[in-house]
């Protein structure tokens, strides 16, 4: 009976990555919606996210006075078909067209801490 349950508890978690090749590609940051203020002339295209589905990592660049979704750098992610996992953060995303909205999973306890980054393909 206990080997039973492990092998359904085994195929119940599941470690699959989804690979979205739409992902696949340069995004460069075009705005940010979120209850903070950035100046008429903020330049968000100094940020950008680069996707290696392959690969399953991400590399983010940002500007020297500002950073958005993680510090620059390359890591791995995890992708469920609509929620990708970076550095520990949630985000739900959807690709339209040549749009890549990103949405922060926020903590409902937490006020004001709702996020969403619009990135255009590169």
């Amino acid at each position: 009976m206990r080997a039973l349950i492990l092998i359904f508890v085994a195929a119940c978690s599941s470690d699959d990555n989804i690979v979205n090749p739409e992902l696949d590609e340069q995004w460069i940051l075009n705005d940010v919606a979120c209850f903070c203020f950035f100046g008429d002339d903020f330049d968000f295209s100094a940020h950008t996210i680069t996707f290696n589905t392959s690969g399953g990592t991400v590399t983010i660049s940002n500007s020297a006075d500002s950073s958005f979704i993680a510090a620059s750098g390359t890591y791995s992610y995890t992708d469920n078909g609509s929620v990708i996992e970076i550095e520990g953060r949630r985000y739900t995303y959807e690709i339209t067209g040549n749009t890549l909205t990103l949405n922060f999973v926020d903590n409902p306890n937490i006020a004001d801490d709702e996020v969403s980054y619009f990135y255009i393909k590169n």
